[in-house]
């Protein structure tokens, strides 16, 4: 016969085993959101470290400048003035608050075949070549001085592409090779029907060459084409300066 002695003796161990095992399960729940704590703090601070590292490795560009896309041909006597009268000098003197994009393509036309893209230019096959040499200049060379000098040299004289393209770009410290495979294959044709893209894409459409774009408008072409620097400084002050500042190389 069991008493109620004995029954108090086998309940004593049961009951201390519950009350271990209730305190184990309150050990690992608090265990788990220490844990789960500790990893979300890391997986912040990485974050922050992450951050920092951007800012210091990427900086933001200093945007405070024109957009300038010259729409020219290579053998075209209005173009070739307005390189070296006009664009080279103005960058000469404000060239940092500049953006430039050259589209050497003009009044050409294009046909799409089967084996890529066939090109007929306003004054001729060679000025189709030329333009071709442009484009490549202008996606190889990224420094910007160096590619305006490069172009400057070609469009003084660019009759025979290849060779001024050579000569010009061993007077200015520049690879040739480069350019050349570039101009002579594929990527060059590629670039100049993309300089053709651009240009008929605008808007007004092209009546004259050179067009030239100040932050996407073609605002007075007469004026612009007269005196680059004034409309590009007046550009500028209208975005940047106020109505009391003056930039130094401007009229």
């Amino acid at each position: 016969m069991v008493t109620l002695a004995s029954r108090i003796k086998v309940s004593k161990p049961v009951k201390l085993l519950g009350v271990i095992s209730f305190l184990f399960m309150i050990w690992i729940l608090y265990s788990y959101r220490i844990i789960d704590k500790e990893n979300l703090l890391n997986e912040s601070e990485l974050g922050s470290e992450i951050n920092d590292e951007n800012v210091v490795t990427t900086p933001k560009p200093d945007l405070k400048v024109v957009k300038v896309d010259v729409y020219y041909e290579c053998l075209c006597p209005d173009s070739r003035y307005f390189v070296l009268h006009e664009l080279l000098p103005t960058f000469e003197k404000v060239g940092s608050m500049m953006d430039i994009h050259l589209w050497p393509y003009g009044k050409a036309t294009t046909t799409v075949t089967e084996k890529g893209y066939e090109f007929s230019c306003q004054h001729g096959e060679q000025e189709c070549i030329g333009n071709i040499y442009h484009a490549c200049v202008e996606k190889i060379v990224e420094d910007m001085t160096k590619k305006l000098e490069l172009i400057k040299c070609m469009i003084s004289d660019n009759y025979e592409p290849e060779n001024i393209a050579k000569k010009c770009a061993s007077e200015g410290g520049i690879d040739f090779d480069e350019i050349r495979i570039c101009a002579s294959g594929s990527e060059g044709k590629l670039l100049h029907f993309q300089a053709g893209l651009k240009t008929e894409a605008l808007h007004p459409k092209v009546s004259f060459i050179p067009t030239i774009e100040i932050d996407d408008s073609q605002n007075s072409q007469k004026a612009i084409l007269k005196n680059f620097l004034k409309e590009v400084c007046e550009a500028y002050s209208s975005q940047y300066l106020t109505p009391s500042e003056k930039l130094a190389h401007c009229p």
